[in-house]
């Protein structure tokens, strides 16, 4: 209910622009209108610790959509630990359901969707042991994945986080 009261009162885009999702508006600027998403990422977090692969691959799903669409930033403190960001435990969080080669295949690619879309995302700013720590997934999941298809995207999206990681370096130098 209350998701929808909120939705009702701002949530919603004003514009001629045809959102290119149906259910995902994009953000306004204006930062008194935007639904404060994070406060509901907890339940994204308990589903992705659950064991059932399809409940994980889901809340993956859902994570990297609303990080890609600009409505869960993670630029606000963390409540269980206040001297990281949010973004902080958000990626912890992705990162903590691969759990080696016995990691379903549909979870993994999700890891390396999720992560990507944290890493490039304009919205998000992650730093430090943040970044290395969805660098060393990737890597993970490239070296331990049985499956071609995951080793292939997760070598890629290495090559595009780095690519990334490397021009914000630059542009932040000059």
């Amino acid at each position: 209910e209350e998701i929808k009261a909120e939705l009702k009162n701002g949530g919603q885009v004003e514009s001629s622009e045809t959102p290119t999702s149906g259910t995902l508006p994009l953000p306004k600027n204006d930062s008194s209108n935007i639904i404060t998403a994070e406060k509901y990422f907890l339940p994204f977090e308990l589903a992705c610790q659950s064991k059932a692969s399809r409940i994980v691959v889901t809340a993956l799903d859902c994570l990297q959509k609303l990080i890609a669409y600009g409505h869960l930033t993670g630029n606000i403190p963390d409540s269980t630990t206040p001297r990281k960001l949010l973004i902080d435990r958000i990626v912890e969080t992705i990162c903590s359901c691969f759990n080696g080669p016995q990691t379903d295949e549909g979870v993994q690619l999700q890891i390396i969707k999720a992560l990507l879309t944290v890493i490039t995302s304009q919205h998000v700013e992650v730093h430090e042991g943040t970044v290395l720590l969805a660098v060393r997934t990737c890597y993970n999941i490239y070296l331990a994945s049985k499956n071609l298809i995951n080793q292939t995207t997760a070598r890629a999206t290495l090559t595009q986080m780095l690519n990334v990681i490397f021009t914000k370096m630059e542009n932040q130098a000059i």
